[in-house]
Parts: structure tokens; C-alpha cells; sequence
């Protein structure tokens, strides 16, 4: 495959931004083709086979529209299909669950609380990776409903977001020293979560990005262009809505932001 094919990103809505903006810093030279599915979002209160079904559409636009490598830039989702996409696909398929891992278990923390969708808490797959690689370390897991479509419908609009957001925070035990951030929706309100929590807060969104590096680099598929690359966005919702929460989040204007049926 050519060095100058796209790199996919695909979350449910606005989230995958928080990836994106740490991927453009990291790989500036690439050309970027991000997915959301603003029109099925949230992904935390479906089933398994929902999510499966809903990516599979993404992943096979992503592919026919010549991208190299794809980054699932959703903890539901990528719990639900990267094993999947690992068996289905021939181009490399990177996830974020193990970047978050990875932050956390590399360092002495001694509890950790995780903040992520339902469908994310229950699977169960935070706790048992971090036990996983640290047997000692105690993992709270929080399931927030509310907080992912909240964000995706502006997050200043909800007069009651600091009592939602204070409810679920009220169940971060206060020996708890460092907090991940299981949805990639989440650092779109780093600013407001961490006025209610002292410790440590995790993005695992930049050591995504540093993983997808490692793999284009050994694939050597990272791109030769000198210029700066584009970067496109397809959504199946609302593109006035998406594009004024993603022009806030990045403090720039995005230009081709293009509606699709899949």
C-alpha cells in the first residue's frame, strides 16, 4: 500500500478528537480521514453485536477510501471489535484500551479509578488488564450513562452538568492516587473534572497516537510527504453541531466536514 494512503479514525461522535489532535501533533505530514457516528451515538448503551455492526460499516468505508491503518478511537468500540478487525482486516488495526493500561500499570500507583461508559465498566476489561500487569494495585471502576451524549450535545448547554458530573466523581474513593479516563469523549471536559479530582488524571489519547507511530514505522508506511497534511471529517449526524464542539476543542476551524449514509 502507498505511504500517501490515509490514516483512519473512527469514533461514535466528537470524542476520537481528543486522538486525533495528539495524532496531528505526532504525524503533522499525514493525511487523516476521521469517522464519527454522530447519528448512532452513544455506543455505551448498546449491545456487543450493535457496536460490531455500526464499525463494520465505518471500517469499510475507511478501507475503500484508501487508508493504511485504522485507529479505533472509542473504548466501547474497541472492546466490542479489535479482535475482530485483527482477524478481518490486512491493514493494522490500533485500539486505546492498551494505551490506557499501559499509563497506568507502567507507574507505582497504588488505586486507580476509571471513568468510562457502561458498556466499557461492565466488560470488565480495564480491571482485568491493570490486575492483569499489577496484581497490587486497587481499580474502582465508575460507569457514567450521561456524560458521553452530554458532551456531544454541548456540554455548556446542560444548566445541570455540574451536579451530573459531580454525582459520578462523588464515587472516586478519595485514596484514589490517579484517574483514567476511559471514553474519548471525556478530555472534552478535562477542565471541569479536574476542579473535583486531585490526583493524577490519565488521557490515554497520546499514547494511542505513539502506537500508531510504532506501527507505521515498522510497517514502513509513515508517510514521506513534506507538506502538511489534511485531514477530513464524515459524519452520519447533525454536521453544524459536530463541527462548532470540534472547532472549540482543537481552537481552529475545520473546513471539510462532509454527511454520509452508510
Amino acid at each position: 500500500m502507498d505511504k500517501r494512503c490515509n490514516i483512519g479514525i473512527f469514533d461514535s461522535g466528537v470524542g476520537g478528537v481528543s486522538v486525533l489532535k495528539k495524532i496531528i501533533k505526532l504525524l503533522p505530514n499525514e493525511d487523516i480521514m476521521y469517522f464519527g457516528d454522530t447519528k448512532n451515538i452513544p455506543y455505551g448503551g448498546k449491545t456487543k453485536e450493535e457496536i460490531q455492526n455500526l464499525s463494520k460499516r465505518i471500517v469499510e468505508f475507511l478501507i475503500l477510501n484508501n487508508c493504511k491503518a485504522i485507529v479505533i478511537a472509542c473504548n466501547t468500540a474497541t472492546i466490542a471489535t479489535l479482535e475482530m478487525f485483527k482477524k478481518q482486516c490486512n491493514i493494522p488495526i490500533i485500539g486505546i484500551i492498551d494505551a490506557g493500561v499501559e499509563m497506568v500499570s507502567s507507574n507505582e500507583y497504588e488505586e486507580v479509578s476509571v471513568l468510562g461508559t457502561p458498556f466499557t465498566i461492565e466488560s470488565g476489561e480495564h480491571l482485568n488488564k491493570i490486575k492483569k500487569r499489577n496484581k497490587k494495585i486497587k481499580v474502582n471502576t465508575i460507569a457514567c450513562k450521561e456524560l458521553c451524549p452530554m458532551i456531544e450535545g454541548g456540554w455548556e448547554s446542560f444548566e445541570n452538568r455540574y451536579e451530573v458530573l459531580g454525582e459520578y466523581m462523588s464515587h472516586i474513593p478519595k485514596t484514589s492516587d490517579v484517574l483514567l479516563l476511559a471514553c474519548t469523549h471525556y478530555p472534552f471536559i478535562l477542565n471541569d473534572i479536574e476542579k473535583r479530582f486531585e490526583g493524577k488524571i490519565i488521557d490515554p489519547s497520546e499514547e494511542c497516537a505513539r502506537e500508531l507511530f510504532r506501527v507505521l514505522k515498522k510497517e514502513d508506511m509513515l508517510s514521506t510527504n513534506k507538506e502538511k497534511g489534511k485531514v477530513e471529517f464524515y459524519i452520519t449526524g447533525d454536521k453544524e453541531n459536530f463541527k462548532k464542539t470540534v472547532e472549540k476543542f482543537l481552537g481552529s476551524e475545520i473546513k471539510d466536514v462532509y454527511k454520509v449514509n452508510i
